[in-house]
């Protein structure tokens, strides 16, 4: 069975070389050196760590002398790995982490003493510490500057799943399973061959690429033209990198870190280069304040009326929205009643005729109406017939 080294990045990450100093739960460089040295014939290398980070140079230091070892190297996390024990972690060739760990980059930062001259320098030290933790990450993980850049600014807790869609990490251990694969071991540990290993990476790779290639066609059925889909994006301020999303960007549109659209912003507010100022939480938009035309004066140097007035135009445009809205609710309702009422006169449904019953004779058979002009005659004649017998 191979000879493994295990080594534990358990503590703050420090510069002081005390020889005793893991009992003091920190690590440095001589902590992790003392314990590799008492394992040094071993075949592979594990890292374990569990840290909050701390001295950038000693971070490193110590990522420098576990890759300079050329053993193989895997490195996990088992609770936090952040700041610069992320450095550490990029160290392994497999790198995974708990399903329960989180994971977090951000720009480097500390405090300084002296004079004005002296703060100058060290601002520009702190500077040129970035730009080297993001070119260490770019390199590491094949993702964009601004990306990366965007999440070191947000300084958020991430999930193994997004270190792992970010290419920090190469896995994620999932605890129960881990213990069932490590109690089978100890009854029979070559029984996973390497053949197997073998065939089951090709089948995933074959299943894998048949979902990539359903997913494209479902992509160009949706398109008119099957050209592929484009994300719209806006710059942030101070070359901060890009936020990308589909369409125009309103309230509820989701918002995104990579072109991909698939690793949502994190939460918080963004200024684009032409002045727009949004919030993003839970991946959407939540509002949106665009820039003004109106400049700061010496009165109000902050803009803090400017602002005042844009929230006052904003409660009322959305008072207003809510107006339309109620009215939009009501007209429907009544153009739902006059659609019912147009249903029922366009029916074809007629009651059953009357039968006039002026027009019936005593016996219950239909007789037609005596002609009027006949009855004028008869009663002319009969008046007549009297006057002669009055007059003889």
């Amino acid at each position: 069975m191979p000879n493994t080294c295990h080594l534990y990045i358990y503590g703050d990450i420090v510069s002081q070389q005390a020889p005793s100093l893991g009992q003091s739960g920190a690590v440095s460089l001589t902590s992790v050196k003392d314990a590799y040295t008492s394992n040094s014939s071993c075949d592979d290398i594990v890292v374990h760590i569990h840290s909050n980070g701390g001295s950038v140079f000693e971070g490193f230091a110590i990522h420098d002398f576990l890759v300079a070892t050329r053993k193989p190297i895997t490195t996990v996390v088992e609770g936090l790995c952040c700041s610069i024990a992320t450095v550490i972690f990029m160290a392994g060739t497999e790198r995974k982490l708990t399903e329960n760990s989180r994971f977090l980059i951000h720009n480097p930062w500390g405090a300084a003493e002296g004079d004005a001259a002296y703060f100058l320098q060290y601002a520009n030290e702190l500077q040129d510490e970035q730009a080297r933790l993001l070119n260490f990450y770019k390199q590491r993980t094949g993702a964009s500057t601004q990306l990366l850049q965007s999440y070191m600014n947000a300084e958020k807790m991430m999930s193994p799943q997004l270190a792992v869609d970010l290419k920090f990490a190469t896995g994620i251990i999932d605890t129960a399973r881990a213990m069932a694969i490590y109690r089978n071991h100890l009854h029979n540990p070559y029984q996973v061959t390497q053949q197997n290993n073998k065939h089951m990476d090709k089948t995933k790779k074959t299943r894998f690429n048949q979902l990539i290639s359903g997913l494209k066609n479902l992509v160009k059925d949706f398109t008119s033209d099957g050209s592929e889909l484009h994300a719209a994006n806006k710059t942030l301020a101070g070359n901060a990198g890009d936020l990308y999303f589909e369409g125009g960007l309103a309230e509820g549109t989701p918002v995104f870190s990579d072109e991909a659209m698939t690793i949502p912003a994190p939460d918080g507010d963004y200024e684009f280069e032409d002045g727009t100022v949004i919030t993003v939480a839970n991946g959407q938009a939540t509002d949106i304040t665009q820039p003004s035309d109106t400049t700061t004066t010496n009165d109000d140097p902050s803009g803090k009326a400017v602002l005042a007035s844009l929230r006052k135009k904003l409660a009322s445009l959305q008072a207003e929205k809510l107006e339309l809205e109620n009215a939009l609710a009501e007209s429907e309702t009544v153009m739902n009643s006059a659609s019912k009422a147009l249903q029922l006169a366009k029916s074809s449904y007629r009651p059953d005729k009357r039968e006039n019953k002026f027009n019936r004779a005593s016996g219950g058979n239909r007789t037609s109406a005596p002609d009027l002009a006949d009855k004028m005659e008869a009663r002319r004649t009969e008046l007549k017939a009297k006057k002669v017998g009055k007059s003889t």
